[in-house]
């Protein structure tokens, strides 16, 4: 019984394990019409600062939620290969952006 209840428990936990930085796919520098923007799994630029990330979700539909300070946060979505949508919660602002590099 005890082993059963160890791989019931690594199960669970390889489930509610959050996706790899590596597979996150908005990682990199992108052109995003008004200004350019890079991402690193902790530390988005948005041209003019950099804003710690505090957490991100992945939706159903293959979007990505950053989560900033003081309630902010973008969702990106709509991943191409080289393009995808960004799209700010506080201004309504959508973009399109295209990948400068990684």
């Amino acid at each position: 019984m005890k082993t059963l209840h160890a791989l019931l428990a690594a199960t669970i936990a390889i489930l509610s394990t959050p996706a790899l930085a590596e597979d996150y796919p908005f990682l990199g520098t992108w052109d995003c019409e008004v200004e350019i923007f890079s991402f690193t799994p902790r530390i988005y630029n948005n041209g003019s600062e950099d804003l710690p990330i505090e957490e991100i979700q992945e939706g159903s539909d293959g979007s990505w939620t950053l989560m900033f300070a003081d309630d902010y946060f973008i969702t990106l979505s709509g991943f191409t290969g080289d393009t995808m949508g960004w799209f700010s919660s506080a201004s309504g602002d959508n973009f399109s952006c295209t990948k400068v590099s990684d």
